[in-house]
């Protein structure tokens, strides 16, 4: 039986030595997440950084109500840096972006889930079918503003994240797996 989620060589990604020798195995070609994923973790980031900042802005206002700065200006120049911090980081987010999304991919196999992910610090994490105990798809409001759904499958040591799926492709997709995780049971 050959792979129900298939795409073009194009979108395979990696180069055709790669795709050539997976070919041979009879591994699927890697899917790339849609591309309004970056946008999701732009959103996130802006998230983070304001409800760190709120606290900065908590801790200092305590701090100065409370006289706890007194003559040591260290706790005011770790809370500046932790601000300052969060402003860089935003700043390079479009960078971080851009490199995440070229090296996130994941590939629905015969046997096993591949998911690939980081850009500095990479991983590819295969999760074999006969493995997984459910298959959930999930939406924070982030994602659903966006359109999109993270599915995620359950291991007994973990869980492991297509991060962001069209809504309709994230329901072909879970139930693709769930149908492969069942075979892969009859199998046994």
């Amino acid at each position: 039986m050959g792979n129900e989620y298939g795409s073009s060589a194009a979108d395979a990604g990696g180069t055709a030595t790669e795709r050539d020798d997976d070919a041979r195995r009879g591994d699927a070609a890697w899917h790339a997440l849609p591309r309004r994923v970056t946008r999701v973790w732009t959103a996130d980031a802006v998230i983070e950084s304001l409800i760190v900042w709120a606290v900065c802005g908590a801790v200092a206002a305590i701090g100065m109500a409370y006289d706890w700065w007194g003559a040591w200006p260290w706790p005011a120049i770790a809370l500046g840096l932790v601000v300052a911090y969060g402003v860089a980081g935003l700043a390079a987010q479009p960078l971080r972006n851009r490199y995440a999304y070229a090296f996130s991919r994941f590939s629905i196999g015969e046997r096993d889930l591949r998911i690939r992910k980081g850009w500095l610090f990479r991983s590819t994490t295969v999760v074999p079918f006969n493995r997984i105990q459910h298959v959930d798809a999930r939406q924070n409001p982030v994602l659903r503003h966006y359109g999109l759904t993270a599915v995620t499958v359950h291991t007994a040591v973990g869980a492991h994240t297509i991060e962001a799926l069209d809504t309709a492709e994230a329901e072909r997709v879970t139930d693709l797996i769930t149908r492969r995780v069942a075979r892969s049971r009859e199998d046994l």
